[in-house]
C-alpha cells in the first residue's frame, strides 16, 4: 500500500474580489424590470441575449374576467419584484433618498393593488381583508383558490 505523508499542494496566492459599489440609476418601469430581471438598468449586463425570448408577463390581452384577474395578479407580482430588488439596493445604500422615495411609492402601489384585487376577486393577504373589503361582515381569508394554484378556479372570484 502506498501511504502518502506529504501534501503535494502547490503554493497558490489567494485573491480577493473587488466589486464596485452600485450607484443610483433611474429604474426601469415595472414591466421592463421583471422582463430584464432587475429594477436597475445599470445592473443589466449582457450574459445571455434574450431579446427573442417572449416575456410571459408582457402584453397579454385581457379577454375574459379570468384574464383580467391574472393581469391584476401579475401587476402585484411586478410591484413585489421591484420592491424585493429595491430592498437589496437599500440594504447597501440605506441613506439614498431616491431609493427611499421609490420604496414608499411602490409600497403604496402594492397596498392599492392588493386592496383592488381583494375588492374585485378575493384577498391575497390578511391585510387585503381589511383594505379590500372593509364592509365585510365575516372573515373572508378562505375565499378564493388555494395559494399554490391561484388561477385553477377562477369561479371562486366574486
Amino acid at each position: 500500500m502506498n501511504n502518502q505523508t506529504t501534501c503535494q499542494c502547490t503554493a497558490e496566492t489567494l485573491a480577493m474580489a473587488s466589486v464596485p459599489m452600485q450607484e443610483w440609476c433611474e429604474p426601469y418601469d415595472l414591466a421592463a424590470a421583471i422582463y430584464n430581471g432587475t429594477l436597475f438598468p445599470c445592473l443589466n449586463m449582457n450574459f445571455f441575449d434574450a431579446e427573442d425570448i417572449p416575456c410571459p408577463f408582457c402584453d397579454k390581452p385581457a379577454l375574459t374576467k379570468a384574464a383580467e384577474q391574472e393581469k391584476a395578479f401579475i401587476e402585484i407580482c411586478k410591484i413585489g419584484f421591484a420592491l424585493n430588488d429595491l430592498t437589496l439596493y437599500l440594504d447597501m445604500h440605506p441613506d439614498c433618498q431616491n431609493g427611499i422615495n421609490l420604496m414608499k411609492d411602490l409600497l403604496q402601489q402594492r397596498l392599492d393593488a392588493l386592496a383592488e384585487f381583494a375588492k374585485n376577486y378575493y384577498p391575497l393577504t390578511q391585510l387585503s381583508i381589511v383594505t379590500g373589503t372593509p364592509e365585510a361582515t365575516q372573515y373572508e381569508w378562505d375565499e378564493g383558490p388555494l395559494p399554490w394554484d391561484p388561477f385553477a378556479n377562477c369561479a371562486a372570484s366574486k
